[in-house]
């Protein structure tokens, strides 16, 4: 096998496509700002800059983004996945970066083709599943918090749970997008891939939800319109510093474990647990696949069944409804 790497000492080769800084300012801009999330800019600029530094180190003969060939991209690909040990998931969207940027010069006329054309993308399978929780293990979770959460701590972990919305959709949440509509309570919601969705709030999580802005209210912070919902109590960087953020993700990693920990949950749970939770959960009750899929915003119902993990119940199976044998009450 063939050996590739990347160290601290890397030589960095120069990929200026033109000598006018203004003009790549603006090539800059026209492609990253072309994705809508932040966390896709940052991303896939990380990719690219990744690819461009392995290009310089294993390539040093490559001297220009021109001279990139698609054999220079299998290597990538390879090492990738038998050195750099990157998931299938995290390696397709650092292929599909650098395929990106690679169209962009092609539309520009800095090169000729997309070296990344017709290369081998690996099966997408999930190499750790997300932990999901039981009906029960969610009304001990919340009997937890009710007893010994903060109300901040309490309304986070209420609309996780209640909604199955992402991490990233909470943490950008602001009192604007609460709303209330022909009686019921929803929350507007930016979502993957630049949809909006609108999310019913449950009246529960809804009086968890007004508990926690009512205490807000009571220790002098209230909310505007374009403030964020969820933002930090205190700022453990100095007392100066201003509150006027979000929450930072790890700050809600650590809140969700916390709380799944102290209800006695021994498998590791994430913001993302309760998103699997919510569609595991609501089919497993009887929702429509169709109608949970929509509610979430996952463009396929295939992503919405990978996301169901439980287990069908082994009474309900077709072997015990065969016409040609006595039928078998499990």
């Amino acid at each position: 096998m063939i050996e590739y790497q990347i160290t601290k000492n890397d030589r960095q080769a120069d990929f200026q496509l033109i000598d006018n800084n203004q003009e790549a300012q603006k090539l800059d801009y026209e492609f990253f700002k072309n994705f809508p999330s932040l966390h896709t800019q940052k991303s896939y600029r990380n990719d690219i800059k990744q690819f461009l530094k392995f290009l310089a180190t294993n390539f040093p003969i490559v001297q220009n983004i021109a001279q990139t060939e698609k054999f220079h991209l299998v290597a990538y690909r390879n090492w990738l996945e038998d050195q750099a040990h990157f998931a299938p998931k995290s390696i397709n969207r650092k292929l599909a970066a650098v395929s990106s940027y690679f169209d962009f010069l092609c539309e520009k006329g800095f090169v000729e083709h997309n070296p990344c054309e017709n290369i081998r993308r690996p099966r997408q399978e999930v190499v750790t599943e997300t932990n999901d929780l039981s009906d029960d293990e969610v009304r001990e979770l919340f009997r937890v918090v009710d007893e010994k959460a903060s109300p901040l701590h309490r309304a986070i972990i209420y609309l996780f749970f209640s909604t199955g919305i992402r991490k990233s959709e909470l943490i950008n949440l602001k009192l604007k997008d609460y709303k209330s509509i022909d009686g019921h309570k929803i929350i507007n919601i930016k979502a993957k891939g630049g949809k909006y969705l609108q999310k019913v709030i449950h009246p529960t999580c809804d009086e968890v939800l007004q508990e926690y802005l009512s205490w807000m209210h009571n220790s002098g912070k209230d909310l505007e319109d374009d403030d964020w919902i969820f933002r930090p109590t205190k700022n453990p960087s100095g007392h100066h510093a201003s509150l006027d953020k979000t929450l930072r993700p790890k700050s809600v990693d650590y809140i969700v474990a916390k709380y799944a920990k102290m209800a006695g949950i021994s498998k590791r749970i994430s913001p993302h647990s309760a998103r699997a939770t919510y569609i595991g959960s609501a089919l497993e009750n009887g929702e429509d696949l169709f109608r949970v899929s929509q509610d979430v915003g996952h463009a396929s119902v295939k992503t919405t069944q990978e996301y169901n993990k439980r287990r069908a119940k082994l009474k309900e199976s077709p072997a015990y409804n065969l016409a040609f044998l006595d039928k078998k009450i499990a």
